[in-house]
């Protein structure tokens, strides 16, 4: 129903008559709907069972850049939403006249067509004649575009957090130069390893894993000959090939300043010095290209393995370690 302008009209006694306390002045129920439409910074809106305005408060009407609420009556959401916000609103509120129940805290969003986005947590009821047939529906509506942008500024911040603590934890493992896993993540990945191993083994089955330790040769040569810059571009280069000639279940790391390492699961120490063999000659054969000049590279490799004697990671470093040396002290350019 919409209620009238005047106090006659309405022919409802003045609030506060009888009553224990009483208001001065008195304020008929028209002086406090229309007190309510043109001051709530909330929009508030009556519609008859077509879903046309036949009551709106000042702030409905601001809300369409108009001034006078009396220009909307008449009037439906499709004279100023989106067909997708009509349709909504339009089964909210036939579903409401439906059963009677109203709809509280609905989130509503206007896409305006500047490309303009406002927010709106609404609140919709059954309007009831007086005999309490349900002849239209009324609701307020409020402004929350401001939330909803903090909401999705802290989304934002919260993803580029998720992003910085990602990135954060990669360099924790990751070496900057050549972009495999550091010497930290090596230990941490070889120790982890041997105790999978000797779980398995421990239930009888035989399982293997290996290590390859390998050392660039005459790596200070490249430096003093070429400068530190060549020498990086040296460590990138090595570490592309391996990274490529691996397995991606292998694991690969920059052990040292021109050290490197390979963790081979599944790996006996046959299949681990034929792959061994393999890197030596891809790197051998691949020189290092530098402007027009070609810098040729090699390694020195030493190999190790998980057995019944070497059941423990740093006697596998050792070994492999050794191992190496041994390729060293016998010309470099081998593998042990």
């Amino acid at each position: 129903m919409t209620p009238k302008s005047s106090e006659s009209e309405h022919n409802i006694p003045h609030v506060g008559h009888g009553s224990k306390h009483d208001f001065s002045p008195s304020l008929s129920d028209a002086q406090l709907i229309h007190t309510v439409m043109d001051n709530s910074q909330d929009t508030i809106y009556f519609k008859d069972n077509h879903s046309v305005f036949i009551l709106n408060s000042k702030a409905h009407a601001m809300q369409f850049g108009l001034t006078d609420p009396n220009v909307l009556i008449g009037k439906s959401d499709a004279d100023f939403y989106p067909e997708a916000f009509v349709r909504n609103a339009l089964n909210d509120e036939k579903a409401i006249m439906k059963t009677g129940v109203p709809i509280l805290g609905r989130i509503e969003k206007w896409e305006k067509e500047n490309g303009d986005v406002v927010w709106f947590s609404a609140s919709k009821y059954p309007l009831f004649d007086d005999n309490g047939a349900v002849v239209g529906t009324w609701g307020t509506s409020r402004n929350i575009s401001a939330l909803k942008n903090a909401e999705v500024e802290l989304e934002r911040v919260n993803k580029a957090l998720a992003l910085a603590n990602t990135k954060l934890k990669e360099l924790s493992v990751i070496d900057e130069l050549s972009g495999l896993y550091n010497r930290r993540n090596f230990y941490d990945t070889l120790h982890k390893t041997a105790k999978i191993y000797a779980r398995v083994r421990s239930r009888g089955l035989s399982a293997t894993f290996s290590l390859i330790l390998l050392d660039v040769d005459f790596f200070k040569k490249i430096n003093d000959a070429y400068g530190h810059l060549t020498g990086d571009s040296a460590i990138r280069h090595i570490a592309q090939l391996l990274t490529s000639r691996t397995r991606t279940s292998d694991y690969t790391f920059r052990y040292g300043g021109d050290e490197f390492a390979v963790i081979l699961p599944d790996t006996d120490l046959a299949g681990a010095k034929e792959l061994a063999e393999r890197l030596r000659v891809i790197i051998e054969k691949n020189p290092m290209h530098l402007d027009s000049e070609d810098i040729p590279i090699t390694v020195s490799l030493g190999v190790s393995s998980y057995t019944d004697q070497i059941v423990d990671a740093m006697e596998m470093v050792q070994d492999a370690d050794a191992k190496l040396y041994e390729s060293k002290n016998r010309g470099r350019n081998l593998v042990t």
